[in-house]
């Protein structure tokens, strides 16, 4: 099974797919967007998009690709993430003048970045700003990243642990073409819908999904085109096993229209 990740080889995502997906195709793609392309072209493939941070929030570029397509997600794994300033030898903290990383790590290290005074460039990954610097082998240019990416460069860490806070979660999705489920169970759901524009319409959903006994993890919002400020809403559950009919009958009862984003099994959790 071919298996598209936001790469080069190196990155978080390629240490969770490697973790994840060990006997399978792993192939890197620079952007999310070129993931969901591969995956709609690809009946069997598998996109893994980041979706939110326990620091930074929700990746809303991840958001709004499947908000706007018609993929499934068909599982969720999440891994603790460490974050280090890295850059070439002779480097020290009061070299470093730029730093290089994908623009949720940049997010996650804010305090040190400020505290430094240090100025930001967004890069597409944070292993592609390891290849900027490890290229620049400038002592004033380091890359915010982790210890995974520093096979086959000239780098070193500079300072370790350099986020905002010491417990830094990021939780990724499975998505596919055609809906499935990578685990051997489903409790948890991602649906996408939309309630009568009036008080009480969204509280009515939440409250006869939690009748059910699910769990709500998850809120996200987008405004629906062409409406005057009507929003469409995503919300992630985590449901007893066997009671994806029941949550579908809630949601054809309760909503104005709604989707399935995905019936899947709750993710495992791995270190990076």
């Amino acid at each position: 099974m071919n298996i598209y990740y936001l790469g080069p080889k190196g990155s978080y995502s390629y240490t969770l797919v490697s973790k994840e997906f060990p006997k399978d195709n792993l192939i890197p793609m620079p952007t999310f967007g070129q993931i969901l392309s591969k995956v709609q072209g690809d009946t069997d493939g598998i996109g893994v998009l980041g979706i939110e941070n326990s620091i930074s929030s929700s990746v809303h570029e991840s958001i709004d690709l499947i908000f706007n397509s018609n993929v499934f997600i068909a599982g969720e794994a999440c891994m603790d993430i460490q974050l280090h300033l890295i850059g070439p030898s002779g480097a020290r903290v009061n070299t470093v003048k730029e730093v290089f990383s994908y623009p949720q790590a940049i997010a996650q290290c804010s305090e040190f970045i400020q505290k430094n005074a240090i100025i930001t460039h967004e890069s597409p990954s944070t292993m592609a700003a390891i290849n900027e610097v490890n290229t620049l082998q400038d002592i004033a240019k380091a890359a915010i990243a982790g210890r995974g990416s520093l096979p086959d460069t000239d780098l070193k860490i500079i300072k370790e642990n350099i986020g905002n806070i010491a417990h830094n979660m990021t939780r990724w999705v499975f998505v596919s073409r055609e809906r499935r489920c990578t685990g051997s169970k489903i409790n948890k759901m991602s649906l996408i819908f939309k309630v009568k524009h009036e008080p009480g319409s969204l509280v009515s959903v939440l409250h006869a999904l939690a009748q059910a006994n699910s769990n709500m993890t998850k809120i996200e919002s987008r405004p629906v085109p062409g409406s005057n400020w009507e929003y469409a809403f995503w919300i992630d559950i985590e449901i007893p096993e066997g009671t994806v009919e029941s949550i579908t009958d809630i949601m054809s009862r309760k909503t104005l229209a709604y989707r399935i984003v995905g019936a899947y099994e709750k993710g495992r959790t791995y270190h990076g």
